[in-house]
């Protein structure tokens, strides 16, 4: 139960961004969404309106790329699942942009340990 909870609160706070602005233009012929799971992967997807190239990107804190797809102008959806476990915690950045504009969405890994708690169980036993 707590390994549950402690998993739910740390996929709470990997996906909540850490300056709660998203930026979006509102001509963009597609919409991007990004979510945090409790398996430490994060999951993306793009739908697009209308056939044009997308790219994604990840960024550290430094603003160094750490990963990058192309999304191809044929492909009007397309999810991915991105395997996190391995980077450091810190403040990440997702770009989804096109020649149109770009969407940014802030991720915040944060990694919180796993505790186990401690129990004694008494059982009494019937007196003979």
């Amino acid at each position: 139960m707590l390994n549950l909870l402690s998993n739910l609160i740390c996929t709470a706070l990997l996906s909540v961004p850490t300056n709660g602005e998203t930026t979006a233009p509102k001509a963009l012929s597609f919409g991007a969404s990004a979510y945090v799971t409790s398996q430490n992967h994060i999951r993306v997807a793009v739908e697009k309106s209308a056939p044009a190239s997308v790219v994604l990107l990840l960024r550290n804190s430094k603003k160094q790329i750490i990963f990058r797809e192309t999304i191809s102008k044929k492909e009007l959806k397309y999810a991915a699942r991105l395997d996190v476990q391995n980077l450091e915690d810190g403040a990440y950045e997702l770009e989804f942009k096109s020649a149109e504009g770009a969407i940014r969405k802030q991720v915040n890994l944060v990694t919180k340990p796993v505790t186990t708690p401690t129990r004694m169980v008494v059982m009494n036993a019937p007196a003979e």
